[in-house]
């Protein structure tokens, strides 16, 4: 079990720290919760990767940050980093990853009846749901056998993996393991399965379209780039991360008019190198970037991490309180800081 998973269990000190207390013990007054979806229904493609928070529990999570922290925009963020500025208040900024219809449906319509700002990262190739997402393609097909798995089918799986165990557990564990470049057999699987993904992105509508992009800006949300088709970048060469990240920009810049750069790395930012940070600020003129780790300081003053709000039921304040005692912990192991590699 992990440093935060032994934080985590001991709810009772939790309970009797305060939130404010933990703010001014660490002076980490920048909060950065990051969410996909937001949902009562069940959505077959997220379902079997990860668990998202219905609206009850989103709701209660907004209720928690405003309580000690100010809603803030992403420029507004910039520009506390960018001239170092003295922070008297906490303050918080809400961002959303994937570019999911749930953000027009569900969750625009809560944060703009409460004004609270947020930035919405996008993939650029999914908009208009003209692609799905190769994890997205793992959850469905994960959904499909564990409603139809019969010994025929877990044969025939069996036989694709190269493998002697055909128990449904080991089928659906190397299900789960595939990458963006077995993108080739994910839709192998799919089809043996009688799965049409284009069919699903037609009827479902996973993504938001162009007319709900537009709507969104209007009503003052930003937006910025999650790169192309979201894969992972420590995966990809110098020239490929590069590509990923320009083109989805000028993608933005063209259709939406998106002029101020931010991205969010997709899965993470994990052995992503300086040099690629480097050139993001220095050559495509990007504000701030952001990873997935957490209350943690990073070598690049514009690179900043945000909390993961999903996966579990825990209210607000346990996940960020849980967040703040492991920070407090890393700072004892000399561990609160990401160190990069040229």
């Amino acid at each position: 079990m992990n440093p935060r998973e032994i934080i985590k269990k001991a709810g009772f000190l939790l309970d009797l720290i305060p939130t404010k207390l933990l703010i001014g013990a660490t002076n980490k007054k920048i909060l950065l919760p990051f969410y996909h979806a937001v949902s009562n229904e069940k959505l077959h493609h997220i379902d079997n990767l990860y668990s998202s928070r219905n609206v009850e529990l989103f709701i209660e999570d907004l209720e928690f940050f405003c309580k000690y922290f100010k809603a803030i925009t992403i420029d507004e963020l910039y520009q506390i980093i960018v001239d170092n500025k003295k922070i008297s208040q906490p303050v918080f900024h809400l961002t959303f990853d994937d570019g999911l219809r749930e953000v027009y449906t569900v969750i625009a319509p809560i944060l703009a009846k409460k004004g609270i700002p947020a930035t919405f990262f996008v993939n650029t190739d999914f908009i208009d749901n003209k692609s799905l997402f190769f994890r997205y393609k793992i959850s469905l097909i994960i959904d499909r056998i564990n409603k139809n798995a019969d010994s025929e089918l877990l044969n025939k799986l069996a036989l694709l993996f190269e493998i002697q165990d055909n128990s449904l557990k080991t089928i659906v564990c190397e299900i789960e393991q595939l990458q963006f470049s077995d993108l080739d057999l994910i839709n192998e699987i799919g089809a043996l399965l009688n799965i049409d993904f284009k069919a699903f992105l037609s009827k479902v509508q996973p993504y938001l379209n162009t007319k709900e992009i537009n709507e969104l800006k209007d009503k003052g949300f930003t937006f910025g780039s999650h790169s192309l088709n979201h894969p992972l970048f420590k995966n990809l060469n110098f020239e490929e991360q590069k590509r990923q990240i320009s083109e989805s920009f000028s993608f933005l810049s063209k259709q939406f008019g998106c002029k101020n750069k931010y991205f969010s790395f997709p899965f993470s930012d994990d052995k992503v190198r300086n040099n690629l940070f480097k050139w993001m600020y220095d050559v495509e003129k990007c504000r701030l970037t952001f990873g997935i780790s957490g209350l943690k300081r990073d070598a690049n003053k514009f690179h900043l991490h945000r909390i993961q709000m999903e996966n579990n039921f825990d209210s607000a304040e346990k996940i960020v309180k849980t967040e703040y005692l492991y920070y407090i912990l890393k700072i004892a192991l000399f561990k609160n800081k990401i160190k990069r590699y040229d």
